[in-house]
């Protein structure tokens, strides 16, 4: 498997990831990473949550949620985890 060096948008960290293509050693992709991509998203889930009857709750501290029906529920509890 090739290594792809790709390179936040929004804070300019690197890192490197599998890749099935061959990258050359100065070639470079862009993306956000973990962080930035929360940072991003997270906004944008609370408005829908809002929309839906929910508790804007994505990513906030805590581990416990009573949110069953939300569709981001799962994704909360793992973004969690990762942090």
């Amino acid at each position: 498997m090739n290594k792809m060096r790709v390179k936040c948008i929004k804070c300019k960290k690197e890192w490197q990831k599998d890749s099935s293509l061959s990258w050359g050693r100065e070639d470079i992709t862009s993306s956000l990473c973990d962080s930035c991509f929360r940072k991003t998203i997270t906004p944008v889930i609370h408005r829908k949550q809002l929309y839906r009857g929910h508790l804007d709750c994505f990513d906030k501290p805590g581990n416990y949620c009573d949110e069953f029906q939300c569709n981001y529920r799962k994704w909360c509890s793992r973004a969690k985890e990762a942090a």
